[in-house]
């Protein structure tokens, strides 16, 4: 019979540090854009507004994951044994269809036209991710490659107004990219994650926190840049 899973007191709780530095990351995102909003622009408080709050949902259900992990393991001793409850997978993936989505209209709101058919485009592709996305992981890396496709025009353009977030939103999509594929890489198991299942579960639950971090953290941050940045340029010429 093999013996239950246990893992030691220092990989249990770099997890679970890990876990809880990319909630609380989310959160402070988020309430940093919610303070934001009385020194910005009268036009970017919609695009603030509708980031911070999709990214407090995010960090509500990132809290779920936190909460599930400790949940699964219990101390024995010199180390932790599991409890028989289940890792909170699903409320990732619903934290991602939540903030990802709001993101990259968010930059959209600031850059494209709402009146075009390339906006109307986008809000429609982000909503079906949103919608579909907790449900199916291929639906997810879809709607991201067709909001991806949407916003294309707005990287080589040489407009003045889109010029002005241009390396911001760069920055966002390579950041969502490069956490759906180190996420696509585990989901086919070519990542190097270990031996042994220990292993396995510890360097994976870490490795999901940083892509996390990476899809909501970042893109989050460099909208909130970009907006002050562009607030101040304009505060000055005037």
């Amino acid at each position: 019979m093999e013996s239950l899973l246990t893992l030691p007191i220092g990989d249990y709780r770099a997890v679970e540090l890990s876990l809880r530095l990319t909630m609380l990351l989310i959160v402070m995102t988020a309430l940093l854009q919610i303070l934001c909003l009385s020194v910005v622009e009268r036009r970017f408080r919609l695009p603030l507004t509708l980031s911070s709050v999709a990214l407090l949902g995010a960090g509500l259900f990132e809290s779920g994951v936190w909460l599930a992990w400790k949940e699964a393991f219990e101390l024995a001793g010199t180390s932790y044994c599991v409890t028989g409850h289940l890792l909170a997978g699903e409320d990732r993936i619903i934290a991602w269809s939540l903030g990802a989505p709001a993101l990259l209209i968010c930059f959209g709101l600031l850059q494209l036209n709402p009146r075009e058919k390339v906006f109307r485009n986008l809000c429609w592709m982000a909503l079906g991710w949103a919608i579909l996305g907790p449900f199916y992981q291929t639906m997810a890396l879809i709607g991201f490659v067709l909001c991806g496709v949407q916003l294309r025009g707005i990287l080589p353009s040489s407009s003045k107004k889109q010029e002005s977030l241009r390396t911001e939103t760069i920055i966002a999509i390579a950041s969502m990219a490069l956490g759906f594929t180190v996420t696509e890489l585990g989901y086919l198991h070519l990542l190097p994650l270990g031996k042994t299942a220990e292993e396995t579960l510890i360097r994976g639950e870490v490795i999901r926190s940083l892509c996390d971090l990476v899809t909501l953290v970042v893109p989050g941050v460099a909208l909130l840049i970009g907006i002050l940045r562009i607030s101040g340029e304009n505060s000055k010429g005037a």
